[in-house]
């Protein structure tokens, strides 16, 4: 069985994507609701803490929650951010896989996996780029095998 974990430089981008977006929120709120003063700073405050909930506390919750396993029988993804969430497909279910990886993604780790089966689908986040082409080349190799 090989266990595999979502890699944390994901986190760190999104992180530094959250606090880009709040500060271009409050410059834009800053330049047109000048006006109005106390609906500029409710809104400013509001954004910040949202930002900061879900970039600190959420997220990392996510991340860290998330383990993925795989063996010669099955795929396993225990997940899940406020309650635990256990997803699982049998090996000989699997009929297709779909490998999704965007720009930059051997450094990012915007590397997702899809795997489809008897009418269900099982997606595996922000993997390594060596842990998707070993994922992907099991997956593959149980399916040509069949």
């Amino acid at each position: 069985m090989r266990k595999y974990l979502p890699k944390s430089t994901a986190l760190t981008i999104i992180k530094l994507a959250i606090l880009a977006l709040c500060a271009v929120l409050t410059i834009g709120i800053r330049i047109y609701l000048v006006s109005f003063r106390i609906l500029m700073i409710v809104l400013i405050c509001l954004f910040w803490a949202l930002g900061v909930l879900f970039g600190f506390i959420v997220l990392p919750s996510y991340f860290r929650r998330t383990v993925i396993y795989i063996s010669d029988a099955e795929i396993t993804i225990h997940t899940g951010i406020f309650f635990y969430k256990r997803e699982f497909m049998k090996m000989s279910a699997v009929q297709y896989v779909t490998r999704i990886s965007l720009p930059l993604s051997s450094f990012s780790g915007f590397n997702f996996i899809l795997i489809r089966g008897l009418g269900g689908t099982i997606i595996l986040p922000f993997l390594r780029t060596t842990d998707c082409d070993d994922i992907t080349n099991l997956l593959h190799a149980k399916i040509t095998e069949r």
